[in-house]
């Protein structure tokens, strides 16, 4: 019986949860995926040089490598390391610059300032700043639409679609899912191109909010030990690194935590995580005990394919099709059903145990009775 109650008990423990597929899909209300758009490094610009010009505070014109070398400052991130620490010798940390002011400065803080219009299912929006918001991350200035950033839930997020719309796409005229270091990106270019996804979503079950995360093996956006953040792999991803940083090289990269913004690091910084091989510091990390799980609402995206066309400077983000399925995750075996489960046996056991003694006492009584007969 204790076997018995063992290999029970480790069932409870293990296979708890369970992820089916669902087609009932008529009616479902779909949130469109995260989308983000991060500023990201070209050639320098007039602009620039003009600007560092201006700040030389000796009247000199700077050298082409030292305005290179803070070009490449202004766009580090924790894909792209490498700076040539040699020619900011004879400046302060961050180069002879207010690196924070200088980004404030050249870069667009507002949507308005890159986007012409948005449509959103080929209906034209008003204002990009209600579906884009901006943000300092460690990919640089961002700006991010459907992100649990800026919403404290799923359902409040502005685009969604129904498997009864005709169209499902996000389109962005240009004049010209929170990122991290580590996530698949694609290009914007001047071209006009349209991106194509296939989506499926995710349910959970009312009650597996109750299942333990270790058996579930993901976790809720609530589940977060940031009260300013919901959770999500990449705000998970985003918070390791941030820690390593600071127990590597006692600064970290931009990103959108203001009480970080005076541990920013300077140009010795950025030296000391590039030879501290960041990033393959945060995989080992994560990967090595799963310190940041999937979260339980994440859809699952597959790119599909890429087109240019048209002669606009235009991107567009598509759902190829409705999602006709959803993963559903389900309780297999709740607590009380361990109980109940136990409670069975135990009363098979003591069933058993009770007709066994029964039969004791008759034979027992047999005996007797045949003792007097004789």
């Amino acid at each position: 019986m204790a076997t018995i109650f063992m290999l029970m008990k480790n069932r409870s423990d293990t296979d708890s949860t369970s992820i089916g597929v669902t087609t009932s899909y008529i009616s479902w209300i779909n949130t469109f995926p995260a989308v983000s758009i991060c500023l990201s490094k070209n050639r320098i610009t007039k602009e620039f040089s003009e600007t560092v010009k201006r700040s030389s505070a000796d009247g000199h014109s700077p050298s082409y490598t030292y305005i290179r070398t803070l070009y490449d400052y202004l766009f580090i991130n924790p894909n792209n390391l490498y700076l040539k620490e040699e020619y900011c010798k004879d400046f302060n940390s961050t180069c002879g610059v207010d690196i924070v002011a200088m980004r404030k400065a050249l870069f667009a803080s507002s949507c308005t300032e890159f986007m012409e219009k948005i449509y959103f299912s080929e209906k034209l929006l008003p204002n990009c700043e209600e579906i884009f918001k901006f943000h300092e991350l460690e990919m640089g200035y961002c700006f991010l639409a459907n992100n649990l950033i800026d919403y404290q839930s799923i359902d409040k997020m502005p685009l969604v679609y129904s498997s009864l719309d005709e169209f499902r796409n996000l389109r962005l005229v240009l004049p010209e899912n929170q990122p991290y270091f580590n996530a698949l990106a694609y290009t914007i270019t001047s071209d006009p191109s349209v991106h194509s996804f296939n989506v499926e979503g995710i349910e959970n079950n009312h009650d597996v909010i109750e299942e333990p995360v270790s058996q579930r093996m993901c976790k809720f956006d609530t589940e977060t030990s940031d009260n300013d953040v919901l959770y999500s792999f990449s705000t998970c991803m985003s918070k390791i690194r941030s820690e390593i940083e600071m127990n590597l090289c006692n600064c970290t990269l931009f990103n959108h935590s203001k009480n970080n913004s005076i541990n920013y690091c300077g140009v010795e910084g950025i030296s000391c995580l590039d030879k501290g091989n960041l990033a393959a510091r945060v995989i080992s990390r994560v990967s090595s005990n799963m310190a940041c799980l999937p979260s339980c609402m994440e859809q699952q995206i597959s790119y599909k394919n890429h087109n240019d066309y048209g002669d606009s400077n235009m991107v567009e983000i598509e759902i190829t099709s409705p999602p006709t399925a959803k993963y559903f995750r389900t309780v297999t075996q709740t607590k009380l059903d361990l109980v109940v489960a136990i409670g069975s046996v135990i009363g098979l056991f003591i069933g058993a145990s009770l007709l066994n003694i029964l039969e004791v006492i008759s034979i027992i009584f047999s005996k007797i009775k045949h003792t007097f007969t004789r």
